[in-house]
């Protein structure tokens, strides 16, 4: 796998999901700074010369189809974003187009129309996510992401999704009494799979959010339980797929609301060790006792790490 370059053109989103900054700040972004974002974006993946060292281009919201294309100026912008990635595609500088939609709201229309703009679609994905906890508020809300993932796969069968999901307390309890199915959710919905530990950080934190959502975070034995049933009854494939940075990617262009703060570069390292790590984000560079970094304290009762753990339980 060669290197990925990913774009977040702005921060602004309405799903509000409850364990993400974005649903608590809903950050608004002016339409100017939209237009600026996506220039610049334009600009770099126009630049011939990051290929072949890059083989994906993805692009990540905030949101970008749940009315943050309204302004009929972003709106064009965004589509010519998509025609320019459409012939980086067609003419195989890349090989593959990653794009983010979470799906909750609306008939999605800005989505189906951007999906027009790629004459081959086998080599876009739609990345999105499912979890059990903070991101449905209604039942509507989980129809809505069904019904799309669905007719979606109904008009471009060649269209690839990944679904990601944050292992939570809950969502391992489902899957440890059979309520839940990852096998069943791949071929409902004809997708893979990438997991994601609950966001780590201090003790605090952790029992802050456990207190807005109960069983957010789980409790290591329940953890280890889950981690034993997974390796025993999922595909080595799937295993892979248990909180690996090595499916993120490498470098990440990011865009905040203000003007000074426009296009940051973040560069990624492939590594769980939070010595070498470099990150927008502090507590990727705070170390754990086992020199990984602090993100993987992901259970509410112990500050044990979940990558050492993960590596016990496949040890065994």
């Amino acid at each position: 796998m060669n290197k990925q370059l990913q774009f977040e053109l702005w921060q602004e989103c309405n799903s509000r999901c409850k364990f993400c900054y974005l649903g608590h700040e809903n950050r608004y972004t002016p339409d100017e700074l939209k237009l600026s974002a996506i220039a610049k974006a334009k600009d770099k993946i126009m630049d011939l010369s990051l290929y072949p060292e890059y083989d994906t281009i993805a692009y990540i919201g905030g949101e970008f189809f749940q009315g943050q294309l309204k302004n009929p100026k972003v709106k064009e912008a965004f589509m010519d974003l998509m025609d320019v990635t459409n012939w980086l595609y067609e003419n195989k500088y890349i090989e593959h187009i990653w794009i983010c939609a979470t799906l909750t709201l609306g008939k999605q229309e800005d989505l189906y129309e951007a999906l027009t703009h790629f004459s081959d679609k086998s080599g876009l994905w739609i990345l999105t996510s499912y979890d059990t906890l903070g991101r449905f508020h209604t039942f509507e809300m989980e129809k809505n992401w069904d019904y799309h993932m669905k007719n979606i796969y109904k008009l471009y069968p060649e269209i690839k999704f990944n679904i990601t999901t944050i292992l939570s307390g809950d969502l391992i309890e489902k899957y440890l009494n059979n309520t839940l199915s990852f096998k069943q959710m791949m071929s409902d919905y004809h997708c893979n799979f990438f997991f994601k530990q609950c966001g780590g950080g201090e003790t605090g934190d952790k029992n802050k959010m456990n207190a807005l959502l109960p069983n957010f975070f789980p409790t290591r034995k329940k953890f280890l339980a889950f981690l034993r049933k997974f390796k025993q009854e999922e595909s080595d494939y799937m295993w892979t797929k248990l909180f690996n940075i090595y499916y993120r990617a490498d470098t990440l262009y990011r865009n905040f609301n203000t003007p000074d703060l426009q296009m940051s570069l973040n560069q990624r390292s492939k590594s769980s060790k939070a010595e070498i790590i470099e990150s927008n984000n502090p507590d990727d560079c705070k170390v754990n006792t086992c020199g990984h970094s602090i993100t993987y304290q992901a259970y509410i009762d112990s500050d044990a790490c979940v990558l050492c753990d993960k590596e016990m339980i496949e040890g065994i």
